[in-house]
């Protein structure tokens, strides 16, 4: 999935003499965001199903989760899935207004008391999907083993449209570890949504909370970070850059910092959760279970994502 197009909205319909020399239909179907996976499927000659994903910021980890199931179901052999988020022109800079989501000091603090805002990126990602048993067979490189996932809506059990939902947030990671049939406590990271505002930091870790809290009293166990302390928040391609970030962790079997991370948000009780924020980078112990990690992302509106992550098995011995 992606962002709405701005090459085409700023560049080429804000000409008039562009519009004159070709068609409104070439424009839009060279450019426009609906033609972005049939695009990539013509391009590639792929044959299987050619979805696009519009769930905002939630969009490329929920097109994971479809082409998870569309393994799964038998629709395609390989899947590719992802998200792409490119501002066309490049502007410098932002206008800060209390209230909204911008941070006031251009930095993106998830989880921290002085975190009041999110910051915007450009970028895109996508993965590979494919069958484990089928990856194996064929000698492929194997970076981690996706469990689990689940995906669903906050409905109206919130504040307002926008507004993120505890019991939403909550039931999604916890369908996830369900579909994943690992145990919670095997759960040593998670890649949070983490945008750094003081409301919805504090209903992601609540919510994460009471999803392990149906099966573990321990705490402090789970590390969690955000790449939006890293790159920014990128909108339709988020949700692919914390799995690929999540992904790199496993195979280097290294937790790397969340950055701008000094005191915690005064309406989140780290030490009564299983989580604390990973603030230095730190080698990754595999312990009584393979390393696993939860990646999640919300999208405006109430679509909820939630992965589950394992690192790769261990090659299968040459012949």
């Amino acid at each position: 999935g992606g962002n709405m197009p701005a090459y085409l909205m700023s560049n080429l319909l804000g000409g008039a003499r562009v519009v004159l020399d070709s068609t409104m239909f070439e424009l839009q179907i060279h450019n426009d965001k609906d033609y972005l996976a049939s695009r990539t499927a013509y391009k590639l000659g792929l044959t299987g199903p050619a979805v696009n994903v519009q769930t905002a910021c939630s969009t490329s980890l929920v097109a994971v989760h479809q082409a998870a199931a569309a393994l799964r179901s038998g629709d395609c052999e390989i899947a590719l899935a992802g998200g792409v988020c490119v501002r066309v022109p490049h502007r410098v800079g932002y206008r800060y207004e209390q209230g909204l989501i911008y941070a006031p000091d251009g930095r993106c603090r998830p989880f921290d008391a002085d975190g009041a805002g999110t910051v915007f990126g450009n970028g895109a990602g996508a993965v590979v999907l494919k069958r484990l048993a089928d990856a194996r067979r064929d000698g492929d490189r194997i970076l981690a083993v996706l469990k689990g996932s689940a995906v669903n809506n906050d409905g109206v059990e919130k504040v307002g449209y926008t507004s993120p939902s505890v019991s939403g947030q909550e039931a999604v990671v916890a369908a996830a570890i369900a579909d994943s049939g690992v145990p919670a406590r095997s759960i040593t990271a998670i890649e949070a949504h983490g945008t750094g505002t003081h409301v919805g930091d504090p209903i992601e870790i609540t919510a994460l909370s009471r999803a392990f809290g149906r099966h573990t009293t321990d705490t402090g166990f789970c590390a969690v970070g955000s790449v939006k302390s890293n790159i920014g928040h990128l909108e339709s391609a988020a949700g692919i850059a914390s799995f690929i970030k999540a992904v790199l962790q496993l195979h280097h079997r290294t937790l790397v910092p969340s950055l701008h991370f000094e005191r915690p948000n005064p309406r989140i009780d780290f030490a009564s959760t299983p989580f604390f924020v990973n603030t230095e980078l730190r080698a990754w112990p595999e312990g009584e279970h393979p390393r696993r990690i939860g990646v999640s992302s919300f999208g405006i509106g109430g679509t909820n994502a939630h992965v589950v992550l394992e690192q790769a098995p261990d090659p299968a011995p040459a012949e």
